[in-house]
């Protein structure tokens, strides 16, 4: 129960900036989505799951089927969690008839997949930080839901935003624990746990809950017994939470199956798909820079970090935040490539430590700062965080913009509507023809013909094997495959890769003619279809 007044009120103004700020997402969380394959053009890793979010809810004959086509989704690259909740949503959709209203689909996905959890995350880790006393609280709250980053997330369909929130509860859960092992201790293994199912995150608690126990041992909260009982406790909960939330793993084709697909998946975070992808801290920061804030902000809110854990009331929770921080910024650093959502969930937790730089009462007592080295350290410290709002909510009106006018500004639908233009000539036939297309190019079903897209590097052997009448390429994909610094994880592929890409560079692909060409694409079209419609057209 909450009797404090300033308290209350403090909820009651969070509560409104939530729903404006949900609210506001809308318009540009529908934009851009008039068809599947628009939304692929933007973000395949949202068009090439939904339809197995489809055929979990779709009508089934009997009950048991219903329940076999939910609980195997096939689609192990994110766990259960995800994919159950997704479809929860869409179920009233699909009530009404609603799963093919691709905007409304997407406009859902988003905002209660992606935004809504995430929202709920941040609010957790304001509370844990001012307990939502005094303007602290909603400072907190606007300092992160402003960040880039968390903008970015909330513009897609995405498991992180779940993920998230399951590790915020997992240090909510141990936070409350305070070194007693109690329940709370193993409902924060539990929070691990499902975290960890849906994304993987969970695992990163690896060095936390050591250190949790050494200091529960070191200050004499526990026993030794105790301790090494609830190591193994914490680790059979968590393992517990995992497979309850994934329970189809307790069969052996699909624990087969979901663990060839999380190694998989861990070797392309590590090496790269198909070219070896840039990493290291010298690629990494930089790309943090742009998504989280300014270098100066960044150590600064490690120097926060340590300050609150050695200072600060609250130090169990900063070294928690400490600890869960380290390994993934490691991973990140040294051992995979990086991209935003990796980061976001450290960012969260790390980044609510400077408002402890805040005085708890507004405005500064500016006579005593003169008197006091540091609080003119901590006058810097707020400095530097109200310059990096002013800063994060610049970008935000851009990317903003960006996502709401990105169908006007695609680049992928003009070039589109000049192939069509192109392709003109072409007399409707039967079954259309066999097209082929790079992936992020704008393709619609409508037209009613067979097409495909690859991830993977083309040659001439598959172009042979597939005959293709059309191909559409995208010319950055030509730049990256046969720029000279690219290093393949399989040279001989790339090798006969760039033969191929080397002559639709120069637009000649053997058994084909280029026939368009501007600074986003090429079309080829098949020799004998362009000897009979086009150059017999020309001709005459």
């Amino acid at each position: 129960m909450m009797s404090d007044s300033i308290q209350k009120k403090t909820v009651r103004i969070l509560l409104l900036l939530s729903l404006v700020y949900f609210i506001k997402f809308i318009p540009p969380n529908m934009a851009a989505s008039q068809n599947i394959e628009m939304v692929s053009i933007f973000e395949p890793d949202e068009a090439v799951p939904l339809p197995y979010v489809f055929n979990m809810i779709r009508p089934a004959d009997s009950l048991k089927n219903a329940l076999i086509q939910f609980f195997f989704y096939k689609y192990y690259f994110y766990g259960f969690p995800h994919f159950a909740y997704s479809a929860a949503v869409l179920f009233p959709l699909q009530w009404f008839n609603q799963l093919n209203n691709t905007p409304l689909v997407m406009v859902v996905l988003r905002q209660m997949v992606s935004l809504l959890p995430l929202l709920a995350a941040i609010w957790i880790i304001v509370y844990l930080q001012t307990r939502f006393k005094g303007y602290r609280a909603v400072l907190l709250f606007i300092f992160l839901v402003s960040l880039p980053a968390v903008l970015t997330n909330n513009f897609w369909w995405h498991p992180d935003g779940l993920a998230i929130l399951f590790a915020m509860l997992a240090i909510f859960f141990l936070e409350r624990d305070d070194l007693r092992l109690g329940k709370n201790y193993y409902f924060s293994a539990a929070m691990c746990g499902i975290s960890a199912a849906t994304k993987g995150i969970g695992f990163y608690f690896f060095l936390t809950i050591p250190i949790y126990l050494a200091v529960g041992l070191i200050s004499k909260k526990a026993a030794w017994k105790k301790t090494a009982l609830s190591a193994l406790g914490f680790i059979v909960c968590m393992a517990l939470a995992y497979l309850l939330v994934n329970p189809t793993l307790i069969y052996p084709s699909v624990r087969e199956r979901y663990f060839k697909v999380m190694i998989s998946q861990s070797e392309l975070l590590s090496q790269g798909y198909e070219v070896e992808y840039p990493k290291g801290i010298l690629t990494a920061v930089p790309q943090m820079v742009n998504d989280f804030g300014t270098l100066p902000f960044l150590i600064l809110t490690v120097v926060a970090c340590v300050r609150s854990m050695v200072r600060d009331q609250k130090r169990l929770l900063h070294l928690i935040i400490l600890t869960w921080a380290i390994p993934i910024t490691v991973f990140i650093f040294f051992l995979i490539h990086y991209k935003f959502q990796y980061w976001l969930p450290v960012a969260l937790p790390l980044f609510s430590t400077v408002i402890n730089f805040f005085p708890e009462k507004f405005p500064l007592d500016l006579k005593n700062i003169k008197l006091q080295k540091n609080k003119w350290l901590s006058l810097i410290a707020i400095l530097i965080v109200m310059f990096q709002l002013f800063l994060n909510l610049n970008q935000d009106v851009r990317l903003y913009r960006a996502q709401l006018n990105r169908e006007k500004n695609a680049s992928a639908i003009r070039f589109h509507e000049r192939v069509m233009q192109v392709l003109s000539p072409l007399p409707q036939v039967k079954g259309g023809y066999h097209l082929y297309h790079d992936v992020r190019m704008y393709m619609p079903e409508c037209l009613e013909w067979y097409c495909e897209a690859s991830f993977e590097m083309l040659d001439y052997e598959y172009m042979q094997s597939k005959r293709f009448d059309i191909i559409l390429l995208s010319q950055q994909r030509i730049y990256d495959y046969l720029d000279p610094d690219t290093i393949a994880l399989d040279a001989g592929q790339l090798t006969s890769s760039q033969a191929f890409y080397r002559d639709a560079q120069r637009g000649n692909i053997k058994g084909y003619y280029l026939i368009y060409r501007d600074k986003y694409g090429l079309v080829f079209i098949r020799s004998r279809l362009y000897q009979y419609y086009f150059q017999a057209a020309n001709a005459r």
